[in-house]
Order: C-alpha cells, then sequence, then structure tokens
C-alpha cells in the first residue's frame, strides 16, 4: 500500500499526539525478517544518521530511533560527544521533515554490562536538549530507576514491558511517569512459542489440543488485510 502525503502526515501526528497524553500507551513492535533488514546498516556518521532519517520518512515511517551504541564489543557505547552528535543530526533532518517525525533516542548502557543510571539519565537529558522527541534506557528493571529518568527528563519516556524482571502493568508505569510501552520481540516470542508448545504436543502426545483456541483464517484474513 502507498501512502499519500496526506494520510501520511494524518498517521504521524496521530502517532505524535499519543505521546502527548495523560497516560501510558502501548506499541507493539515489527519483529521478523522484513524489518531486521529494514533496520540493518546504520552508520556511526551523523550525517549518515540523518540520511537514515529521511530514507525512513521516506518509506512512509511516522519515526525512528538512535541508539548510542555502536556495536563494538569492546568499546559499545559511543563516547558521550558522539552519541549527541549523532541524536543532533537525527533530530535536525527529523524536524526538516514536512510530517512530525517522532525520533525517539536511546541510552544503552544497561543493555550493554553499564548499569550507570547517572550516565544514563545525562545522556537523555542531552539528548533531550538536542531535540529528541522520545526517551528511552532499554533495560531498566526496577520501579526506582524508572521513577528517577522520567523525573529528570521533560520529554516523554519510553519502557519496554514484558521482561520477566519487570513485572508491571500499564498502569504501574503510567503511574510512575511513562508515557509510551513498547513489546519488543514480546508478541513475536509469544508467537513462536506457541508454535513449539503445539509442535511438542504433537510429538509427544499424538493429540491436537493446541488448536483449539486457534481462530479460523476468517479473521486472521481481515486482520491481514487492514480490517479492525
Amino acid at each position: 500500500m502507498t501512502l499519500t502525503p496526506e494520510e501520511q502526515h494524518r498517521r504521524a501526528t496521530a502517532f505524535a499526539e499519543l505521546h502527548q497524553g495523560s497516560e501510558a500507551f502501548v506499541i507493539p513492535n515489527p519483529w521478523d525478517v522484513g524489518s531486521a533488514r529494514i533496520l540493518a546498516g546504520f552508520s556511526a556518521r551523523p550525517e549518515d544518521v540523518a540520511e537514515t532519517i529521511r530514507l525512513a520518512a521516506a518509506t512512509g515511517l511516522a519515526g525512528g530511533s538512535i541508539e548510542d551504541a555502536g556495536g563494538d564489543a569492546d568499546a559499545p557505547i559511543y563516547a558521550f560527544e558522539a552519541a549527541v552528535e549523532r541524536v543532533t543530526a537525527a533530530a535536525e533532518a527529523a524536524h526538516a521533515l514536512p510530517i512530525p517525525f517522532t525520533l525517539t533516542a536511546r541510552a544503552e548502557n544497561f543493555l550493554h554490562g553499564r548499569p550507570d543510571l547517572k550516565d544514563t539519565i545525562r545522556r537523555l537529558q542531552a539528548f533531550e536538549a538536542a531535540g529528541a522527541d522520545v526517551l528511552y534506557a532499554p533495560g531498566l528493571t526496577t520501579e526506582d530507576e524508572i521513577r528517577a529518568v522520567c523525573s529528570e527528563v521533560g520529554r516523554p519516556v519510553n519502557v519496554l514491558a514484558g521482561s520477566p524482571a519487570l513485572r508491571a502493568s500499564v498502569q504501574d508505569l503510567s503511574a510512575w511517569g511513562v508515557r509510551r510501552i513498547s513489546l519488543g520481540g514480546g508478541l513475536a516470542r509469544t508467537a513462536i512459542n506457541a508454535l513449539i508448545t503445539g509442535a511438542t504436543e504433537i510429538r509427544d502426545r499424538g493429540t491436537f489440543e493446541y488448536g483449539r483456541e486457534v481462530p479460523g483464517f476468517g479473521p486472521i484474513n481481515e486482520l491481514m488485510a487492514g480490517g479492525r
């Protein structure tokens, strides 16, 4: 499906407005081969980061995220100044677009063996000043950590839900100051787990009870076709 500029603008505006409510909302994440291909190949250079944002918008996306992790096992987190330069370039590109492209800036310390909350907050504050619309520190696992981040920044904060270490509801996270809740690969893992459960039942028991609660193709096809 090809979006008209007007429809893309409408959707991008609706997405941006979700971040301004008084309660948190949940955002599912694409998690398959196609989305992985789209998300691969980011560059460390600020000018290339800016180009990635422009290309993302050209495909019809309403938002995107920039990490401060570069994939180097010996030094996984970009130096502070380099990380800020990347977000600055991305924000300038995003805000120059004809749609309200929602830019998320991520501080990756907690995912890479650096549970330094002070530095994480420092980075998120700098990313906010650089123009990021949403702030995200994946890997936070406690109420205190999440409340600390939310209280120290002025932009909407995203939190990853569904991890065993973070047992919190939408209501909990909203009360802690979170405005967006992402699911990462949670739904994809749930689907794969259902496949494993069904296959294991067939192999070990020779029965098909796993399929009793599975919807028929009618509702599935309707959803695939864009139905509600």
